[in-house]
């Protein structure tokens, strides 16, 4: 029987997403990792679930969908109940429930949300969860023309980790907007069918690099067109946070 739920971590505190094996043996521990672990205790066999996307070192979550395979009905509130206590509080699962036997968290998304936080002053208690970029006055006015052109279907292959496994690397944007929080702090609603490894990164930390006066409105568009040379920034992972995945029917 195929079952499913929501969860969200404390991406810091994991190498990851994607469980990492040598030898038969766990080489670092990730999120896929410890919830398996802490499924194999509560279930009494092992398990294994898949995720609707990997995220990256750091990278937080908020609404990451799961799926595992069981043979036999489970008590969804009890085991919810034993994993958020088995995973010392950096991981809490929600909304667990058996579904069709051929849902599949990550064919079957329809949408990824992901929330990106910048910081333009230094601070503290927010700083694991945020870009902390010091006092720069940061153009965003300019950042949020910019956001504009990743908008509607284009191929990303320049805003990923390099790769050359013959996979398409074609994403639908529906959503870029830049949302200001406060004085000092601003964040971006990004929204799209799919995301490459490290694109989100990619994207934003382009954005900053018009913001602060580096490069000029029109960089994304040189991008695209191959026409562009030059350094560019990679927005570190704490700032990123995969807010929900969208699905027909949950």
């Amino acid at each position: 029987m195929r079952y499913r739920f929501r969860c969200e971590y404390l991406g810091s505190a994991f190498y990851g997403w994607q469980a990492q094996n040598e030898g038969g043996k766990t080489k670092f521990v990730t999120v896929q990792s410890a919830l398996e672990e802490a499924l194999a205790i509560a279930l009494r066999t092992p398990v294994r679930i898949t995720g609707s996307g990997r995220t990256d070192t750091g990278v937080h979550a908020r609404g990451q969908c799961v799926h595992f395979d069981f043979d036999g009905e489970i008590d969804c509130a009890r085991l919810e109940r034993s994993i958020n206590g088995l995973t010392k509080r950096l991981i809490r699962i929600r909304d667990l429930e058996p579904c069709a036997p051929d849902f599949h968290s990550r064919y079957d998304a329809l949408c990824r949300y992901y929330q990106y936080t910048i910081f333009t002053r230094p601070v503290a208690l927010m700083r694991d969860f945020g870009w902390e970029c010091g006092t720069l006055n940061l153009d965003l006015e300019s950042m949020e023309k910019e956001a504009e052109s990743f908008l509607g279907e284009h191929d990303f292959i320049d805003f990923c980790i390099p790769r050359n496994d013959g996979k398409p690397t074609d994403c639908i944007l529906t959503e870029f907007r830049l949302e200001r929080l406060s004085d000092w702090s601003c964040m971006f609603h990004i929204k799209g069918n799919r995301f490459l490894h490290r694109q989100v990164r990619a994207m934003v930390g382009t954005l900053f690099d018009v913001g602060r006066g580096r490069y000029p409105v029109g960089t994304v568009n040189r991008i695209f067109e191959k026409n562009f040379k030059g350094e560019r920034t990679w927005a570190p992972p704490q700032g990123l946070v995969l807010q929900n995945v969208e699905y027909r029917d949950y």
